[in-house]
């Protein structure tokens, strides 16, 4: 079994989005985003929060995609190894 990298990119964008909430919204590119306040964005205990909110779904998604991944390579090298 090879090496995994992992990979990570936040990003706090300026914008007029109406603010989300304290719920991570699911993008269309697979990831989650939320929307924090003027007021939020220059708190680092706020930002920090948010960012673990939004990466918290995040993380899960990916890890479920990579395991199911794992799962179907090891199902599908199993009737090969039956063979030999």
């Amino acid at each position: 079994m090879g090496n995994y990298k992992v990979k990570v990119h936040i990003e706090l964008i300026e914008c007029d989005d109406d603010v989300t909430g304290h719920e991570p919204v699911k993008e269309e590119n697979g990831g989650f985003a939320m929307t924090i306040s003027g007021q939020d964005a220059v708190s680092i205990d706020k930002c920090e929060q948010s960012v673990l909110l939004a990466a918290h779904p995040t993380i899960r998604d990916a890890i479920s995609k990579h395991l199911s991944e794992i799962s179907k390579k090891k199902r599908s090298k199993k009737p090969e190894q039956e063979k030999s």
